[in-house]
């Protein structure tokens, strides 16, 4: 098994895209800062001192979370859209430990990318939160608690991701019905339905890293054994569409 995760890393780390893909994962970065601290003085801010405030500012420890999807449902749907499916499964015929690996691969690629995304975040916002006068001391838990939910989330995030590219072959309809309902279809549902939110896959990743807009969001306890559990449900639906798919 270790050598199957070895080999769809080292897939990913040879692929041009990938490595544009970091970099624009950690380039969300300080963008995502700026614009948490420009909403302060708006209608619709809060202020920095406050625990959401404050929160808004660190969530971009998580930025890269929907790009960390992207990656997975590319390192799953892109072996049927390159037609190298079928020689991957001739190497390895358990199709199970295959979608297993790519599940690993991915939420370690996750892992990483959340890890570089919280100590770049740090870096960049406390000393220019410091400089807008607010007490970090006094928001030590709140560092810990978004930067650790928002590195698990944006792993988790990278399951959740190769259980959509297996259940949707096709990559292109895949990542195309993902980026929709990702940065469309589920603020339209929380607006008509607010109650709602706090149940789909981006209120409870937006309730682990403090990046939801929203308000009535989970716990974040809660939030993670939700998000968890969709990865891990289209994981299982993922595992058993690819084991009783027909390759040719």
């Amino acid at each position: 098994m270790n050598n199957l995760i070895r080999a769809e890393l080292l897939k990913l780390r040879t692929t041009r895209a990938f490595s544009w893909s970091v970099i624009v994962a950690l380039a969300f970065v300080p963008v995502s800062i700026a614009l948490a601290i420009a909403k302060v003085g708006t209608p619709s801010g809060t202020s920095l001192d406050s625990a959401e405030g404050f929160r808004n500012v660190i969530a971009a420890a998580s930025s890269g979370g929907l790009l960390v999807l992207l990656i997975g449902i590319v390192l799953m749907a892109g072996e049927f859209r390159f037609n190298t499916i079928t020689s991957t499964f001739l190497i390895t015929p358990e199709r199970k430990r295959l979608v297993g690996a790519k599940l690993a691969a991915s939420s370690l690629v996750g892992l990483a990318i959340g890890v570089a995304s919280s100590l770049l975040t740090i870096a960049i916002a406390l000393p220019w939160l410091a400089s807008r006068h607010v007490d970090l001391a006094s928001h030590s838990s709140d560092i810990a608690i978004v930067v650790l939910s928002g590195i698990a989330a944006t792993a988790i995030s990278g399951i959740v991701g190769v259980g959509i590219g297996a259940l949707v072959s096709n990559q292109t309809l895949a990542v195309t019905v993902t980026l929709i309902w990702s940065l469309l279809l589920e603020g339209m549902v929380v607006n008509f339905a607010p109650g709602l939110g706090r149940w789909l896959p981006g209120g409870a990743a937006g309730a682990m890293s403090g990046a939801a807009t929203y308000s009535n969001l989970l716990p974040v306890w809660a939030a993670a054994l939700l998000f968890t559990g969709y990865g891990l449900a289209l994981a299982g639906a993922g595992t058993r569409a690819v084991r009783r798919r027909d390759i040719t």
